[in-house]
C-alpha cells in the first residue's frame, strides 16, 4: 500500500491552504475547519482490514473475506464482511466485527443450520445493532409462509413479511424509534412489489425497478429508487418524489444516496457512472478519468470523501479523495477471474 509522505491531516490541510483543484466544481473549495477521523474498510493481501486516518488495523479471521461497510459510533468500530469476491458483487453479510472481535452472522441472529438466508442490510444506533434480510422457516405452519423478511435488533427478530417466494432487504435506517427497511416482496400469486417498511407496515413505491438505501438531511428522510431507467428520491417525511438528474443508465442495479446531515443537500452515485455524481439535481464531475468508478461517497460538513478505483490491465487501483485531493491509495493484483487482493470498499467519517 502506498502511504503519504507527510502525516495525513497535515498533508491534506497544506494542500487546501496552498491551491485549489478546479476539476471538481465547488466541492473542492471547501476546507476542513476541524479535525475528522476517516475510516476506510477494505482488504490488503486478501485479508480484511480497516484504516483510521491511514493507519491500518487487520481484522482477526479476515482472510479471504470482503468488507462491505464500516461504521463508527461512540468510539466503537463496526465492520461487516461477505464471502463475495468483489466490493459490489455480493451484499450478503456473513460476519461482522465490533472493535476487532469477529462474529458469524448466522450464529448471532440464531439462524438454524440448513436454513436459506440472505442478510443484506446493516445499521447501528445508540449501540444497538440492526440487520435485515430474509430467512427460511424450516417448519412453517403454512407452506405460503416459508420465507420470512425480517429485521433484527441486537439479535431479536421482528417479522415483516412471509411468502412462499423469496423477498429481499436493500437498505435499513433507524430514525428515532422507527425502523425503515427498503425491500422487494413477492406475494403468493408471484406479484412483485418494491417499497419500504416503516416498522412493520409496508409502503409501496408504485412498481419501481429497484430500491436502494436511505439518507436523512434537514428536509426529511429520503429513499433512492429507480424506475423507467431513471433515478428518483422519495422524501418519506414530505411524501414527495424528485427525479435525479434525468440520467438514463443501461445497468441501473446499484446506486447510493448520501446526505450531509446538517444541511439540505443530497448526493447520489450511480453504478458505472463513476466520473460524475449528483449534488441534489446538479451533476458534479469528479475528474481523475483514470479512475472511472466511484466505490463509495460520504459527506460531512460540506466536505466530500470519496473512494474511486479502476480495474484495468488485471490490476486494481483504489484512491481516497477529500474534496478532490488524494489522501490514500492502494494497489491490488488480480487473483482469479474477478477477485483482487487489495481494495478500498467503504468510507465513513466522524468529527472529533
Amino acid at each position: 500500500m502506498k502511504k503519504l509522505l507527510l502525516p495525513f491531516f497535515v498533508s491534506v490541510l497544506s494542500v487546501f491552504n496552498s491551491c485549489t483543484n478546479t476539476s471538481i466544481d465547488d466541492e473542492t473549495a471547501a476546507n476542513l475547519p476541524q479535525s475528522y477521523d476517516v475510516y476506510i474498510a477494505g482488504r490488503e493481501n486478501s485479508k480484511a482490514c480497516y484504516w483510521k486516518n491511514n493507519i491500518k488495523t487487520d481484522l482477526t479471521g479476515g482472510e479471504n473475506l470482503m468488507p462491505l461497510e464500516i461504521r463508527e459510533e461512540n468510539n466503537n468500530v463496526y465492520v461487516t464482511a461477505s464471502l463475495g469476491v468483489t466490493p459490489t458483487s455480493f451484499k450478503s453479510v456473513h460476519y461482522f466485527w465490533k472493535n476487532g472481535a469477529k462474529t458469524e452472522i448466522k450464529q448471532y441472529l440464531g439462524i438454524p443450520t440448513g436454513a436459506q438466508n440472505d442478510i443484506t442490510a446493516f445499521g447501528v444506533n445508540n449501540g444497538d445493532l440492526y440487520f435485515a434480510g430474509y430467512v427460511e422457516n424450516l417448519t412453517p405452519a403454512n407452506p405460503n409462509q416459508r420465507y420470512e423478511l425480517c429485521y433484527w435488533k441486537n439479535g431479536v427478530k421482528t417479522l415483516l413479511y412471509q411468502s412462499q417466494y423469496i423477498p429481499s432487504a436493500e437498505g435499513l435506517f433507524i430514525n428515532g424509534s422507527d425502523v425503515y427497511v427498503s425491500s422487494l416482496i413477492v406475494d403468493n400469486n408471484q406479484n412483485v412489489d418494491r417499497g419500504y417498511f416503516k416498522n412493520t407496515t409496508f409502503n409501496s413505491l408504485g412498481q419501481p425497478n429497484y430500491v436502494f438505501n436511505f439518507a436523512k438531511n434537514n428536509n426529511g428522510l429520503h429513499l433512492l429508487f429507480q424506475k423507467n431507467a431513471k433515478y428518483y428520491s422519495k422524501n418519506i417525511t414530505a411524501n414527495t418524489e424528485t427525479m435525479i438528474g434525468n440520467y438514463a443508465i443501461t445497468l441501473p442495479f446499484y446506486g447510493k444516496i448520501a446526505s450531509d446531515a446538517g444541511s439540505n443537500d443530497l448526493y447520489t452515485t450511480y453504478y458505472n457512472q463513476g466520473s460524475d455524481y449528483f449534488k441534489n439535481n446538479i451533476i458534479v464531475n469528479t475528474g481523475f478519468s483514470s479512475l472511472p468508478y466511484i466505490q463509495d461517497l460520504f459527506v460531512l460538513d460540506n466536505n466530500v470523501y470519496m473512494i474511486k478505483y479502476s480495474t484495468s490491465n488485471n490490476a486494481y487501483l483504489g484512491k481516497v479523495f477529500i474534496n478532490g485531493v488524494e489522501t490514500q491509495s492502494i494497489n491490488g493484483t488480480q487473483n482469479g477471474t474477478v477477485n483482487y487482493t487489495s481494495t478500498f470498499n467503504s468510507i465513513y467519517v466522524v468529527a472529533n
